[in-house]
């Protein structure tokens, strides 16, 4: 079976399922929406407003955890961790400079959030948005992520420099110059 929604009036850029609730799930959209869907509703869709602290939303990922909680990437480097019991406690940090392509919580050292961007880095940052490990390996945009399933301190990335990359993560390890990635 097959279900489609539409409340968005531009092209849907992120989809994030709830990871303890299979009816709910968040999507963001080139129309500068981020919505909250629960398909047991009559109308699945409700808006979350974002439009004070954040620009176009390009990815979007739960919380293992916290039903409550997720975290968001913008296109100009910001990643937000957002709460719906407290809307109004969302945290920010300009993590990096150009487009978030992706993020990912560790489910083994949460709350752990790893994010990677357009700007050729990786970072991790803890629940305050700090940042513990920045990685610059990359030479072109990281467009995947994944943390290893049985080891909490092994992120992978991948990129369009054709890159497979295994990161260790070492507190604040910082490697290779920004200069190494394309240019603006």
């Amino acid at each position: 079976m097959v279900h489609s929604y539409r409340a968005h009036s531009g092209q849907v850029t992120c989809v994030a399922s709830c990871p303890s609730k299979e009816t709910v799930f968040l999507s963001s959209s080139e129309d500068g929406r981020l919505l909250l869907w629960d398909t047991r509703n009559p109308k699945p869709a409700s808006r979350i407003d974002t439009s004070s602290f954040s620009d176009l939303i390009t990815s979007v990922t739960w919380h293992p955890e916290e039903s409550d909680t997720f975290a968001f990437g913008d296109e100009i480097g910001t990643v937000s961790i957002f709460n719906l019991k407290n809307p109004k406690s969302i945290l920010r940090a300009a993590v990096h400079s150009r487009s978030v392509t992706g993020l990912a919580f560790s489910k083994h050292s949460s709350p752990l959030l790893a994010s990677i961007s357009e700007d050729c880095s990786v970072a991790v940052v803890d629940s305050s948005l700090s940042e513990i490990f920045r990685d610059r390996s990359h030479r072109d945009f990281v467009k995947g992520l994944s943390w290893s399933p049985l080891n909490p301190e092994n992120l992978t990335t991948v990129g369009w420099d054709h890159q497979v990359i295994h990161h260790t993560l070492k507190r604040k390890e910082t490697t290779k110059p920004e200069t190494n990635c394309v240019s603006d």
